[in-house]
């Protein structure tokens, strides 16, 4: 993965912007490498919303975060670019003619020009307080901090241990979907939510633990068995969720030399930043006229995809239409 093969583009960032400016840049034929700091592709989406209705994606009246990632990542694996996840871009080499990509674990990766797609940075799901101190730290590492493959809770009994309006969200959808959800938050309310939520929350059948810690956890064969709450309540469990508020990992922008304005990348037109060879799109940039939705970026993926490709190639066609390309 981190070897000396050269990419005509590499894009930093796979959420929504990302994931279209792979799948754009491989439609022009280029060789692509997609580099993402998460364990999962689909950014903000992935992360905050996946079960939540989006209606301003052209051609969905309606669709769900995840569905709408999932036909994401199926969309830009098409041409099989290289995908990788788990790859934090510390710092960014500028040579004669390529940049080398230095990632948090010493891997490296060279590239003609790079896209930018990494919006403000990456965000970090806080786990409970006494987290460590819980047994069984490998099964730990991949409880889940979002509601991404929701289809694998229908008729589980679920357990979600948070402390704001991110896990009553949650319990208000699973109610309808789970066998069983039991809410365990270590403060005396919930955070940043509406009244009405809690009280429909409260007004279901969910049992609901204030103030409240997990104690211990029993699991057999990498399978959550049961969830301890208060070192005095076992609840029979087959998933857990939790989320405690985030941390932002910010882009490092000021390693890479990326001139920035109020923590955003300023572009004009042609999306290319203050490095020749290096352009950006998404969330992090700035612009007059700027709207922050899923569409801009992919508009913004295109023009950035095409602006780059004439950088590495002047002799290549600066727009072409899908029709002519598949034909």
């Amino acid at each position: 993965m981190g070897d000396d093969e050269l990419f005509d583009i590499t894009i930093i960032g796979g959420g929504t912007t990302g994931l279209f400016a792979t799948y754009y840049a491989t439609m022009r034929n280029m060789k692509v490498k997609l580099l993402e700091s998460q364990s999962q592709f689909g950014g903000k989406v992935m992360q905050f919303f996946p079960e939540k209705l989006i209606y301003d994606v052209g051609g969905y009246p309606d669709i769900s975060g995840e569905d709408l990632v999932k036909q994401m990542i199926a969309q830009a694996n098409r041409h099989q670019p290289e995908m990788l996840s788990n790859r934090w871009v510390e710092s960014i080499e500028q040579k004669s003619d390529h940049f080398i990509l230095n990632t948090s674990d010493g891997e490296q990766h060279f590239t003609k020009v790079v896209l930018l797609a990494t919006g403000s940075g990456t965000f970090h799901t806080k786990m409970p307080d006494n987290w460590d101190a819980l047994p069984f730290p490998e099964f730990r590492k991949q409880v889940a901090t979002n509601l991404m493959n929701r289809e694998k809770y229908h008729h589980k009994n679920v357990v979600i241990t948070a402390t704001n309006k991110v896990g009553v969200g949650w319990a208000l959808y699973l109610k309808d979907h789970a066998q069983s959800v039991t809410v365990v938050n270590p403060d005396s309310k919930f955070h940043q939510v509406k009244e009405e939520d809690v009280e429909q929350l409260r007004n279901s059948s969910i049992p609901i633990h204030m103030e409240s810690h997990i104690t211990n956890i029993d699991v057999k064969e990498n399978q959550l068995q049961s969830v301890e709450i208060n070192e005095t309540i076992t609840v029979e469990t087959d998933a857990l969720l939790t989320y405690h508020g985030l941390e932002l990992q910010a882009t490092p922008l000021d390693n890479w030399g990326v001139a920035t304005y109020k923590g955003r990348i300023l572009v004009k037109g042609d999306m290319a930043t203050n490095i020749p060879g290096i352009f950006a799109a998404g969330d992090i940039v700035q612009y007059e006229g700027k709207t922050n939705l899923i569409a801009s970026g992919y508009s913004e993926a295109i023009t950035a995809v095409n602006k780059a490709h004439l950088f590495i190639d002047p002799r290549a066609t600066e727009q072409l239409y899908s029709t002519v390309i598949y034909r």
